[in-house]
């Protein structure tokens, strides 16, 4: 548009300098200072003949001109009302326009539902946010003052154009403005849409607290329930051989370790439902012993260990460091599970 403009001040200047060539070799200069029969008949017939394409030409650059500088004045407001509602400081004014840089955003797509989360998050009202940018008070809002509105939602500072396409989507009468019922219409079920997601996730927080509670209650039972029988265990270690004696020392040892062990991970099960652990490669007889006196005893159970509860297993049950998890214990277990289920 300053290419546009400037070709049609040039071309005004040429136009201006060949109607005075017209002029000054216009008959009435040469008439000896004679006054001209009907000079009014004869300017108009110059206008519609002598000169009617360079008046043509004339209209046509400064029509040129006025759009070019609609254009610039449109920038100019733009860049103003840019730099007050950002609260731009420049120090020392610029010399040139072009000197300025005002560095866009690439649209992502979601714009319209970021403002719609933007107004949750902040308590606002589709009123509220809409009469705080409406900045000339006319009851509408216009590309700009849209523009402006994203920015200071921190949603994004995007180029005209590209509000122009937010704006369309919007714009129900199709007169390049938002009006308050069309701002409400759009973002209200986008706001709706965002309040039924926070509810369905506090409903499934709350399930999965639940679940938690419940696992964390079977887990504080089981050891209740491992510390009875350990006193049980205990009790009868005096009418054992010496043999004897030392095994169940250890599995009194190993039980007693019940309690560093994650059962709200890896689940309560009991010796009724036990699964033959030693299916599993690395677990022999008293393998599988020490893991049912430390309450393991399914197949599902080994399948739930983390990476850590696999070395506090290792731990508990005195094996070989580190021997539980390179044998894959968790991973042999889901094996197992897995044709079960076949």
């Amino acid at each position: 548009m300053r290419a546009l403009g400037n070709v049609a001040r040039a071309g005004i200047a040429i136009l201006g300098f060949y109607l005075m060539s017209l002029l000054v070799d216009a008959p009435r200069w040469v008439s000896g200072g004679v006054e001209m029969a009907s000079p009014t008949a004869r300017f108009a017939d110059a206008l519609m003949v002598d000169w009617s394409f360079s008046l043509v030409i004339l209209g046509a650059l400064l029509a040129m001109a006025m759009i070019g500088a609609s254009y610039l004045v449109r920038d100019e407001r733009l860049e103003n009302l840019i730099w007050n509602e950002g609260g731009i400081v420049i120090s020392d004014p610029p010399s040139k326009r072009a000197s300025v840089s005002v560095t866009m955003d690439s649209p992502s797509g979601n714009e319209l539902q970021k403002l719609a989360d933007y107004l949750v998050e902040s308590s606002q009202t589709v009123f509220d946010f809409f009469r705080s940018i409406d900045l000339d008070d006319s009851g509408e809002i216009d590309t700009m003052e849209f523009q402006l509105a994203l920015k200071n939602a921190s949603i994004g500072n995007l180029p005209p154009w590209d509000v122009d396409v937010l704006v369309s989507q919007m714009d129900l009468n199709s007169d390049g403005k938002l009006d308050l019922p069309e701002l409400d219409i759009a973002l209200t079920s986008l706001m709706s849409n965002e309040n039924k997601n926070s509810e369905k996730e506090t409903e499934a927080e709350v399930v999965e607290t639940k679940a938690d509670d419940e696992a964390e209650k079977e887990a504080v039972e089981h050891q209740k329930r491992i510390e009875k029988e350990l006193e049980e265990r205990r009790k009868k270690l005096e009418n054992l051989d010496e043999k004897a004696r030392k095994k169940q020392e250890e599995l009194i040892r190993v039980a007693e370790k019940a309690k560093t062990i994650d059962f709200g991970t890896l689940g309560i099960a009991s010796a009724s439902d036990a699964d033959d652990l030693q299916k599993i490669k690395g677990i022999g007889p008293f393998i599988a012993e020490k893991l049912n006196a430390l309450g393991i005893y399914k197949f599902s159970q080994l399948a739930n260990m983390t990476s850590e509860i696999e070395e506090e297993v290792n731990v508990a049950i005195e094996f070989f460091s580190g021997r539980v998890k390179r044998d894959e214990w968790a991973k042999q277990a889901s094996t197992f599970i897995g044709g079960e289920e076949e």
